[in-house]
């Protein structure tokens, strides 16, 4: 079966100009196999080997590799002089910046702070959170504090978190403790941030420095018996008292009747933690969409509210189209969220609902601009149905292909991928269009899109404005196959391939951290399930074979849809599985923007609403009549008591 679409004269042309261009310039040669035996004698310390590898390689674009790992163990010795002059030759480039910031980190060690601070300045992107840790360090070497502005946002970042940081950052925590910066009610915040994220090993630790106690085991028998911890807990010690609010948290979430009635009685006992107990019930009920949500949020207001808590709260209110609590908690969210395009998206929904048409006009018109989710809904409520078209036959001009093929960062980007070495292809990849412009970075989407290296069209695709970067934004590889097998199964092929887009961006061998693999992200438990259902061995390694994996993915996807009755339920169930989807359904009927909005789940809410917006823009490339998202969308029916099956 072909499974390439059928492509204008022109496009042949160029895909023609494109693989003459690539096979003398980017794609992998012979020689650039020894990039794998330098890597190894890299990593080995075996500098003969490197030295020998170095030689074998010398007319490959990979070739600067051998010096850059030469220059990476001398960075340790400071020979300043030789990694200045490898950095010269192109202070843009991706391994110069690598270079760079590992030379930083060496420098860091040996304290010499006036160097480090040059060449920190000097940095392309200096946002990686190690080094700006060290910068900090820097300045507190040469006896300077750290301006008040900057002493906030650090607040933010470097201490109002549950991640955990690098070792480097600990000094800087350490400063803004002693400027006041961070102050001992700072340290209980955090606590209670560490404790929401399941961070068990940061909350014994600022346990401990709190003077209080918190073992493994006692923190295991809280989470998995709440009450038990909560009705045998010392509250006139605060230590007790703040894990007895994040107990009423996880016993509202087993029982959320039972834990506020208890925490009704027990308020004033607990003082100033109260209301963050409150809040972890509040937060709790949220989950469930419960009623009475509202009245426990309120009941928290005098707790810190890190900003999804926030978010959550404003979610509850679009569940249940109180336009006046969303516009009333709206004005209070920093600037920033605000501004942000799903909050401001659902204040026109309000100011519209509430008969402020003018405000909502205004806010549609901003949001329409773009060809996101937000960006469709606003544009047609303001009845605007135009669209950027998908181009058909796009020319790429000869002269921006013939820079892609003397460009070494993309140079190298296509030749490491050829060899199969996809992390370190990506990172070149995506830093060389960071530093292009936008018709150099179209010509490597498109260049990227000839070799079948999809997911890197779509991210460069995705950073070009115009016409002509649609296309390259909504590829279609796999099409007949794609196609056939979606109309076995009656489903939407738009749908399908917005789906296959948002789960591998056509990657045939994409895996996920649990497990799912494919075109269609299928788990080992989905497929054994399917395979019963199909009647035909199960096969593991199949999940990298196209066809196998989107005849599997479509079968699964045509059941959830059955067992659901909508496309955004099953879009939800594929991703989160169908009884969740299910449970997230109201008593009523719910507007599915709504539904989708209220997913308790942050990666199924995001999933959901790329995948229906894909689902629009594949709609328009297909040539399907209805390319409204709205009504794709549509309404979501009352939640039924059928039981569902599958995994």
């Amino acid at each position: 079966m072909t499974i390439s679409a059928k492509r204008p004269l022109k496009s042949w042309c160029l895909m023609a100009l494109y693989a003459f261009t690539l096979t003398g310039s980017t794609m992998a040669r012979a020689n650039d196999a020894d990039w794998i035996s330098a890597r190894a004698a890299f990593r080995a310390g075996d500098e003969a080997a490197l030295n020998q590898a170095k030689v074998a390689m010398a007319d490959s674009p990979l070739a600067v590799y051998a010096d850059f790992w030469q220059l990476w163990r001398q960075a340790k010795d400071s020979d300043s002089a030789a990694i200045e002059a490898f950095i010269a030759r192109d202070e843009r480039d991706f391994l110069s910046e690598k270079l760079r910031g590992e030379w930083l980190r060496q420098l860091a060690k040996k304290g010499e702070w006036a160097t480090f601070r040059q060449q920190f300045a000097r940095l392309q992107d200096p946002s990686e959170l190690e080094l700006q840790c060290l910068y900090w360090q820097s300045v507190l070497a040469n006896n300077e504090r750290i301006p008040s502005t900057e002493a906030k946002a650090l607040r933010s970042s470097l201490w109002l978190t549950s991640k955990d940081l690098p070792s480097a950052c600990s000094p800087v925590q350490a400063a803004l403790q002693a400027q006041g910066v961070i102050t001992s009610e700072d340290v209980w915040l955090r606590l209670r941030l560490a404790l929401e994220a399941n961070a068990a090993g940061l909350a014994r630790y600022l346990m401990q420095t709190l003077g209080g106690d918190l073992t493994a085991d006692a923190l295991k028998a809280l989470q998995a018996d709440p009450a038990a911890f909560i009705a045998k807990a010392d509250v006139s010690n605060r230590a007790q008292r703040e894990l007895v609010a994040y107990a009423y948290g996880r016993w509202a979430r087993l029982d959320l009747a039972a834990a506020s009635t208890q925490l009704t009685t027990q308020a004033d006992a607990l003082a100033d933690q109260a209301p963050v107990a409150w809040r972890h019930v509040a937060l709790a009920a949220a989950r469930s969409f419960n009623a009475n949500s509202e009245t426990y949020f309120q009941r928290s207001e005098a707790a810190f509210w890190p900003d999804n808590h926030r978010e959550n709260r404003l979610r509850l209110s679009v569940r249940f189209g109180d336009w006046k609590l969303y516009q009333q908690l709206y004005h209070a969210l920093p600037a920033r969220l605000q501004d942000s395009r799903p909050w401001l998206y659902w204040q026109g929904v309000a100011s519209n609902e509430l008969s402020q048409k003018r405000a909502a006009h205004y806010i549609f018109l901003h949001l329409a601009n773009e060809d996101d989710y937000y960006g469709l809904l606003a544009a047609e409520r303001v009845g605007d149905t135009s669209h950027r078209a998908i181009a058909s036959g796009v020319m790429t001009a000869k002269a921006d292909a013939d820079r892609l093929a003397k460009s070494p960062g993309f140079q190298r980007a296509f030749a490491l991928r050829a060899l199969g070495q996809r992390w370190e292809s990506v990172n070149e990849f995506n830093w060389a269009v960071k530093q292009a412009d936008q018709s150099l970075v179209l010509a490597a989407a498109q260049a990227a899109n000839d070799v079948g290296w999809y997911d890197r069209a779509i991210y460069a695709a995705e950073q070009v404005s115009g016409v002509e970067a649609v296309r390259l934004r909504y590829l279609m590889p796999y099409r007949e196959l794609a196609l056939t097998l979606s109309e076995e199964r009656s489903l939407d092929s738009a749908w399908v391939y917005g789906l296959m887009r948002q789960e591998s961006r056509f990657v045939p061998n994409a895996s996920s951290v649990v497990g799912a693999g494919g075109l269609m992200q299928i788990m080992p438990t989905t497929a054994q399930w399917i395979s019963n259902k199909l009647g035909v061995p199960y096969q593991a390694e199949a999940v990298n074979d196209p066809e196998h994996n989107i005849r599997m993915g479509t079968f699964y996807l045509s059941h959830v849809l059955e067992e659901l009755g909508h496309p955004v339920l099953a879009t939800a169930g594929y991703n989160a599985g169908p009884r969740r989807a299910r449970e997230w359904q109201s008593d009523t009927p719910l507007e599915a923007t709504r539904y989708i909005e209220s997913i308790p789940f942050s990666e199924t809410r995001d999933y959901a609403k790329k995948v229906m917006t894909n689902a629009v823009h594949y709609a328009r490339a297909l040539g399907q009549g209805e390319t409204r998202l709205s009504a794709r969308l549509g309404d979501i029916p009352p939640r039924p008591t059928t039981v569902i099956e599958g995994p």
